[in-house]
């Protein structure tokens, strides 16, 4: 690595990036070499973290043609469908069929809306520094803003590197377009997958610091248009793409900052990480955006979406008033969404109360002439997507229900809106972003946050929705499973895996729960562990009560049980359940306490194989740790998942 104090301009760079690591050029030296100005030791701390931690070489080959993929799904972050669409009229991505809205959830933003997209579990908060209703705290630490989570393990090719996400803001442009030329050149090195999924954080990124999109979309037209034409030589069919993006951007380069805990305050409400009285709020925005879920006491919710309504700066402001029942407000007027729900999908009716804050009124007025609406003013979904789609605030009804009810396991009572103007940001991302020129960001209920685009080269698709649009490609029904890269656990419940269906564990669980009780321990080992335990495998668990202040530990559980063979699934009831790849198991934690949990506590869960080697008198017991995890129990003594 080779760093210059020099104010030179930016030598060429010698390396691609893959899968976090940057990786040396066809036919140059492994040595990565780059000419920056640094301004601090803490520059070059960081660059040298990076650059050290991630020159090797690529051992990929490429795999023969009858074994490559047919079809690339390319997952790109924040790209917005105007862009697209403003490409498309320089002719760009002449090659697909016209792109489709794909309109993002509310808030708009990443984690809730990929995990929609890929159908994988619910993330546990909006974003990856959230607030638990069950332990009633903010979870999370500043680095856990950039670490990655479930749906970039499902992805093939991904760049889940903190590093690589940090590095995203302080050097985009370059890493956007490497990220396109790593994923056109590995594809080719993958083989025994009918569908390739790649997943980009680059052109987010990009955008957020104000890098050059424009010239982004023209590398990532040539790079695909090359893509299809080797493989078409390769293999002598053509090759189907889907290009797809979570949430558009709003292009707000000179927005202001919202001093939202000001705010609060000035009207005698306090930002606080645990609800402890009735003017506690509790709320995280790890990063840059213009939405965000807000938690209060249940006594405080309706004088708070009022006071936030009137703050400068916030567009509008969603109240869950019960899980049929929801108010949309701004300043000066307001709604209620009326949510009806049966076995073929929710339907739903907007009833304007005092104006009309979604500017739905012309819009509803047509559903009516054109007898879409039914008796009572309910349509489906799609009805309201199809009507919705191009409106102020599209597909609304839908967007706001989900927000406040499904997209994460801790949905808020209250989401806000910023208008373009403002963002909100707080956290590492936030700190990251400042280090260059803000650029635009997303996550409002509008249309300049919420478009992002759908566009393949091979089906005409249509406008859609975040939670169906896998529906037009068979649910994405070749997605990864998430890889085991090494042994762990973590706490769960029945109902938590009865609702992922794509969760090895699937059968064992039961979505008809109500979220709680049943609480059990999820347990994965790798393909090595599981052979050397030779089927005379044995799991040890032990509980121990943590030592905190002075406390000392105390063992309030323990389990010794054989490693299980796979079964038929049923419901987790007693001792350890095995999933079908003999990889992951599941054991009631019901079936290792063997005393009673305190309030407020945490526990330390060690979980270790053990392996008879022999029999008879000489045999012997070697071991494994598998994880050694801390969980912690709410007010009431009780342990919660999420």
């Amino acid at each position: 690595v080779l760093v210059s104090r020099r104010p030179s301009s930016v030598s060429p760079l010698l390396f691609n990036y893959r899968h976090g690591r940057l990786i040396p050029r066809s036919g140059q030296p492994l040595a990565c070499t780059m000419t920056v100005r640094l301004r601090s030791i803490h520059g070059f701390v960081l660059l040298s973290a990076v650059l050290l931690t991630s020159c090797l070489p690529s051992l990929r080959r490429n795999v023969p043609a009858t074994a490559l993929a047919r079809r690339l799904v390319l997952a790109l972050d924040g790209v917005d469908y105007r862009d697209v669409m403003a490409a498309r009229s320089r002719g760009l991505f002449a090659g697909f069929k016209e792109p489709s809205r794909l309109i993002s959830t509310f808030p708009s933003i990443s984690d809730i809306a990929w995990h929609e997209i890929f159908r994988v579990q619910p993330p546990r908060g909006y974003q990856r520094i959230y607030y638990s209703a069950g332990y009633n705290d903010v979870i999370g630490a500043p680095l856990d803003a950039i670490r990655p989570i479930e749906f970039e393990d499902r992805m093939d090719m991904a760049f889940g590197a903190k590093f690589h996400h940090l590095g995203a803001y302080l050097i985009s442009n370059t890493i956007a377009r490497r990220e396109v030329d790593v994923a056109v050149r590995d594809f080719f090195t993958i083989s025994g997958r009918s569908t390739i999924y790649v997943y980009n954080v680059g052109p987010d990124a990009l955008q957020h610091t104000r890098g050059d999109l424009e010239r982004y979309l023209q590398h990532l037209d040539r790079q695909l248009s090359a893509l299809e034409t080797e493989y078409l030589r390769r293999t002598g069919q053509p090759l189907e793409i889907v290009v797809l993006s979570d949430h558009g951007h709003n292009r707000a380069v000179d927005a202001k900052f919202l001093p939202v805990v000001k705010a609060l305050e000035a009207r005698g409400f306090r930002a606080a990480e645990r609800l402890r009285s009735p003017t506690d709020v509790a709320f995280s925005v790890d990063g840059v955006t213009t939405g965000f879920g807000v938690f209060a006491a249940p006594d405080s919710l309706v004088a708070l979406s009022h006071l936030l309504a009137g703050v400068e700066g916030v567009d509008m402001v969603s109240l869950r008033v019960s899980d049929t029942s929801f108010v949309v407000r701004n300043l000066s007027q307001h709604a209620r969404i009326d949510r009806r729900m049966g076995m073929r999908g929710d339907r739903y009716r907007y009833v304007p109360l005092d104006g009309d804050p979604l500017r739905y009124g012309p819009l509803v007025e047509r559903m009516k002439r054109e007898g879409v609406l039914d008796g009572d003013g309910f349509a489906d979904g799609p009805t309201w997507v199809r009507y919705s789609a191009t409106a102020d605030f599209p597909a609304a009804l839908v967007r706001i229900v989900r927000g406040h009810t499904v997209v994460t396991l801790n949905p808020a009572p209250i989401l806000v809106s910023i208008a373009d103007a403002y963002r909100v940001g707080l956290g590492m991302v936030s700190i990251a972003n400042r280090m260059r020129p803000l650029g635009g960001t997303h996550g409002a209920l509008s249309n300049t946050n919420s478009l992002g685009v759908l566009m393949t080269n091979f089906r005409e698709t249509r406008d859609d929705l975040t939670t169906s649009v896998s529906d037009q490609f068979g649910g994405f029904a070749d997605l990864n499973g998430v890889r085991i890269k090494s042994s762990g656990a973590r706490l769960t419940s029945a109902w938590l895996i009865g609702r992922d269906q794509r969760s090895p564990l699937f059968g064992f669980g039961d979505a008809s729960a109500n979220g709680k009780g049943r609480e059990a321990l999820e347990m994965w080992i790798t393909p090595k562990q599981l052979d050397w335990a030779e089927g005379r495998g044995i799991l040890f668990v032990d509980v121990r009560r943590a030592r905190r202040d002075n406390r000392a530990s105390a063992l309030v559980g323990t389990s010794y049980l054989p490693m299980p063979e796979p079964a038929a699934p049923s419901l987790v009831t007693d001792g350890w359940a095995a999933a079908p790849d003999r990889l992951h198991y599941v054991l009631p934690l019901s079936r290792v306490l063997v005393a009673s949990l305190e309030p407020d506590t945490e526990y330390d869960v060690r979980i270790v194989l053990d392996r008879l080697s022999a029999s008879g008198r000489d045999s012997r017991v070697t071991s494994k740790a598998i994880a050694t995890i801390t969980v912690r129990t709410d007010a009431k003594g009780e342990v919660w998942p999420y």
